[in-house]
């Protein structure tokens, strides 16, 4: 509405402004009538009127009072104090600007403003420091016990045993939201010694780490944070963030500082983690209730509590700078000559100076409806394409590529964006803005902007979204993702896919009916008779939450939502502790994506919540002969041997190159003495033969007897003969097929059983009698780093050991025995090479973990929980099969599945899947038949094969089009 106005305004030549009812001139602007409705420093209202405005300072009024007398003014100052609610703004019918003395406008209702032509403005930045300031007089008063001490000495009291403090030097500081006061915060923390880490939704990986604070996924921070600072506004996704349950997830003593909004943090919550002595204190500067009530003195009087009435942005400096900031604004405004700091209209500015203002306009609108419609995730990159004579210039590229981001910026960030501030923003995020200018048309439109979203991480997705503008001033949306649609962006609007056939429009618009919801517009989009179309309902008025919801479970519709186009729609900030939220398909393409696409069978998936800022740092760059690497060595050997509930008298060594090199260790030492039995059915258990025939000669020696079988099968184990040596694979890998059980093994065996059980360990039971040596690689069930193997021996292995000496020569890292007796140091931290202490960290990161969900049991359920996912997508569908035929010898782990499709669509298959990051390295192995081969092992959450189900029917069914 008020950029209509502006174009109108330059168009007639006429010297002033429309905005709705009001109009702001030169004439008027000298004249103007200014209300302080808080109080402000004296050099806002010497400002004003050295401007030649009438300036009134009337702080204290009542709503009633200020509704009275708002009429008579043309501009309005306030503070935190006066709500500029909708019906002052109906009463103020002069009003043409209200501005707020700092940063936060949440009370001015801003999209009433915008509906009756009233210019929102604030101070961004004007606290930053203040605030900032603040939150570490804070962490310093609450480390230090400073108040409580100061009051103790007061009182005549000498109690300095009493008031033991904790320095802030080594310890972590978790902030959450890293807007300016975030950042700035941890600035300081990192002075002080401590280990910055944080979190927030929107901001980058690398602009967090840029900023030297290491990202951390939210449910991560918590059981990390010995400081948690909070810098976030008041949402419905902020409210209790901090509440029992999280209370529960942070490290005992955590000390917790809240100098932004009251309501972030469940008070009630709070004070019993107190009074438990979870929580060893706490800051709070801001409350629910605001003064507080006597409801609130238990906590506030607390012991631990350090507490101050809102004091914020409370200091002299502050006060000065914003008081002659928006005195300036203001009066810049009234006088036209610049739109600093404005809310709801900032292209104001802009179409002063441009005769495109429409294009301007569209490109804002569709930043908008791009950042409604993405759901969660980072943005990586936003590519704008400007076509055509008119808007494919160079003087129209900054302006369209900043009313992109003011667009969508507004929908993500917990500040007001304005076309000043937003490229500012955007490089603090990390998000890149290119854009292309191409002059020759390739539509039916002579001037166009598309916009291209692509998304960060593991949210590997792209989604297109053009518009254009008819006769001057009409802006439409004509296509969304190849859709061709014609979508007026404005009010609110109601998308949903829908299977292209009769009936389903007419179920929405029965609905609509039925609750009174007025359709002013309807666009529908298809690329294929009878496939997914992408609808869009344009109303009168926003469609209340249950009235959408009783849409999206009617037949043949999904992914329905709603978004708002107005002039200034309501900011958004998210903070998704973990969320799936709805993805608007624009094509054929499933609407929800896997979280994570790490579906590799090596290396695989880390752990759920993974982040190498949680691995201990104490032992890198030491020896790992030192005390502390044997240490770690140790523990490392003790927590295996206790998740994998080994028996007392087997042994746990850490070796060289992965599996591998463990198996190798394995056979050259203790084969030769014995015919050897060797059972494969996939590609590393041909390996094995080969070493024992070619490499350490046995056929001709002891004998070698092959027993093998095609990919998908087993061969026959009752060939096993209990007087040889006998060598397996627990899990094939590279096949999918694994033993059933070890029932076939003899107790009374002569040989030995050499198992490779790298698929297998923490994973699936294991019949350690029927073992004697077993080796895994860190690389497979537990998500680790390469580079490093187990090997687990039975005391018969021990015997064998020390008591056969093979007949070639063993190399260095082969060696297990010291003058004819097993080196024991070996299973109790020493390696025979200089391991990585960074993978052995991550190693123990990931046996924590693993007690977490369950210890053993909870491994291995995790990972038939994530096979019988894939099962049940398999049952469904007949183009899909797995490789084992046999459900008995199937493995949890390494899923391998055949398609009715060529080699050469197989190839076309995982490509897009890879190219829709949906996906990863999920190709089968080279010497096994094309197909696909999923990790299900416990680090992959079942929630992301659930996504990636419907993903498989989408490629197939891309590849396999006539």
């Amino acid at each position: 509405m008020l950029s209509r106005a502006v174009t109108g305004l330059q168009a007639s030549g006429k010297a002033g402004i429309v905005t709705g009812r009001r109009n702001i001139s030169h004439t008027q602007a000298r004249l103007a009538k200014i209300l302080l409705s808080d109080a402000t420093d004296k050099i806002c209202a010497e400002q004003f009127k050295a401007r030649g405005h009438d300036v009134d300072s009337k702080p204290g009024l009542s709503k009633e009072e200020l509704k009275q007398i708002i009429g008579q003014y043309d501009g309005l100052v306030v503070r935190s104090a006066t709500k500029v609610t909708k019906d002052i703004l109906a009463a103020a019918t002069n009003l043409k600007v209200v501005g707020r003395a700092g940063t936060g406008v949440d009370n001015i209702d801003t999209p009433a403003a915008t509906m009756q032509g009233v210019l929102v403005v604030n101070t961004p930045g004007g606290n930053t420091i203040s605030t900032a300031e603040l939150t570490f007089t804070h962490m310093l008063a609450l480390s230090r016990n400073i108040p409580q001490a100061v009051a103790s000495l007061k009182a005549g009291k000498w109690e300095r045993s009493k008031y033991t403090g904790t320095e802030l030097t080594g310890k972590t500081l978790a902030v959450i939201g890293l807007g300016r006061i975030g950042r700035e915060v941890a600035r300081w923390g990192r002075a002080f010694g401590m280990t910055t880490i944080g979190f927030d939704p929107i901001v980058s990986a690398a602009a967090a780490r840029s900023a030297g604070i290491e990202p951390v996924p939210l449910d991560e921070l918590w059981a990390k944070a010995d400081f948690i600072t909070l810098h976030t506004p008041l949402t419905k996704d902020t409210r209790y963030l901090i509440n029992a349950d999280t209370l529960k997830k942070c490290k005992k003593g955590v000390r917790i500082i809240n100098c932004a909004r009251g309501g972030i943090i469940d008070e009630k919550a709070l004070l019993a983690a107190l009074e438990s002595g979870h929580v060893g204190g706490a800051s709070l500067d801001v409350y629910e209730t605001e003064p507080p009530g006597e409801a609130e003195r238990p906590l506030i009087n607390h012991p631990r509590i350090v507490s101050t009435p809102h004091l914020g942005a409370n200091t002299k400096d502050a006060q000065v700078r914003v008081a002659k900031d928006i005195a300036i604004q203001l009066s810049d405004i009234l006088e036209q000559k610049d739109f600093v700091g404005v809310v709801n209209a900032p292209n104001i500015d802009f179409a002063r100076k441009s005769q495109l203002i429409p294009y301007i306009q569209l490109a804002e609108k569709i930043g908008s409806l791009q950042a409604q419609l993405i759901g969660s995730g980072k943005i990586k990159r936003i590519n704008v394409t400007m076509q055509g004579k008119d808007v494919a210039v160079s003087e129209m590229s900054d302006s369209i590529k900043i009313a992109v981001l003011k667009g969508t910026l507004s929908h993500l960030l917990d500040q007001d964006v304005n076309f000043l501030n937003a490229g500012p923003l955007a490089s603090d995020m990390g998000l890149s803005v290119n854009s292309m200018l191409v002059e020759r048309q390739d539509t039916q439109f002579s001037n166009t902007i598309k916009v291209d979203f692509e998304m960060d991480g593991f949210l590997n997705f792209s989604r297109s979204i053009s518009g254009t503008v008819f006769g001057g001033s009409e802006l439409r949306i004509f296509e969304i993702d190849g859709f061709k649609t014609d979508i007026p962006p404005t009010g609110s609007v109601v998308f949903f896919n829908n299977l292209d056939r009769p009936g389903a429009l007419k179920a929405i618009a029965n609905v609509l009916s039925k609750n009174h919801c007025n359709i002013s517009h309807f666009s529908l989009g298809r690329q294929t008779k009878a496939g997914k179309a992408l609808g869009a309902i344009t109303l009168d008025e926003p469609v209340p939450q249950n009235v959408l919801e009783e849409i999206g479970v009617l037949p043949d519709i999904s992914n329905c939502s709603q978004v708002q186009l107005l002039d200034m729609p309501d900011k958004v900030f998210r903070i998704h502790q973990k969320s799936t939220p709805a993805y608007v398909a624009g094509d054929a393409r499933p609407h929800v994506r896997p979280e994570h696409p790490q579906f590799s069978s090596g290396p695989t998936k880390k752990r759920p919540g993974y982040s190498y800022s949680a691995l201990g740092t104490d032992c890198l760059g030491r020896s790992h002969r030192s005390k502390i690497g044997k240490a770690k060595l140790k523990l490392a050997i003790d927590e295996s041997k206790r998740l994998l509930q080994l028996p007392e008298d087997y042994r746990l060594g850490i070796v060289p190159a992965s599996d591998t090199g463990a198996y190798e260790m394995a056979m050259w030492s203790m084969l030769g003495e014995r015919p050897v039995d060797i059972f494969y059915w996939e590609s590393f258990g041909k390996g094995w033969f080969t070493d024992a025939v070619s490499h350490l000669g046995l056929r001709d020696s002891v004998g070698v007897h092959e027993y093998s079988a095609d990919y998908g099968l087993l061969p026959d184990m009752t060939k096993y003969n209990p007087k040889h040596d006998t060598l397996f694979t627990y899990n094939g890998t590279t096949s999918g097929a694994r033993i059933k059980d070890a029932d076939w093994i003899a107790d009374d065996r002569e040989g030995l059983t050499f198992n490779d059980a790298t698929s297998a360990a923490f994973a699936m039971p294991m019949a350690w009698p029927k073992l004697d040596v077993t080796t895994y690689s860190w690389q497979k069930v537990l998500g680790g780093e390469g580079g490093h193997g187990v090997i687990i021996l039975s005391p018969r292995a021990v015997e064998r050991l020390e008591r056969y000496k093979p007949k070639w020569p063993l190399p260095k890292i082969f060696r297990m025995t010291k003058k004819g007796k097993l080196d024991e140091a070996l299973f109790e931290g020493s390696t025979i090479n200089t391991p990585s202490m960074l993978c052995v960290e991550d190693y123990l990161d990931a046996l924590a973990w693993a007690d977490t969900v369950g210890g053993l049991e909870g491994l291995v359920a995790r990972s038939v929980k994530n096979y019988k996912v894939v099962e049940k997508f398999v049952e469904e569908n007949a183009w899909i099969s797995f490789l084992v035929k046999d459900p008995s010898i199937r493995s949890t782990t390494s899923v391998c599945l055949e398609l009715d499709l060529s080699k050469e669509q197989v190839k076309a298959f995982t490509s897009l899947l890879e190219k829709e990051g949906v996906a990863l390295d999920i190709g089968s192995y080279r010497d096994a038949p094309p197909g696909l081969r999923l990790w299900c092992g416990a680090t992959v959450d079942s929630e992301d094969l659930e996504a990636l189900m419907p993903w498989l029917s989408w490629a197939y069914a891309e590849v396999t089009k006539k």
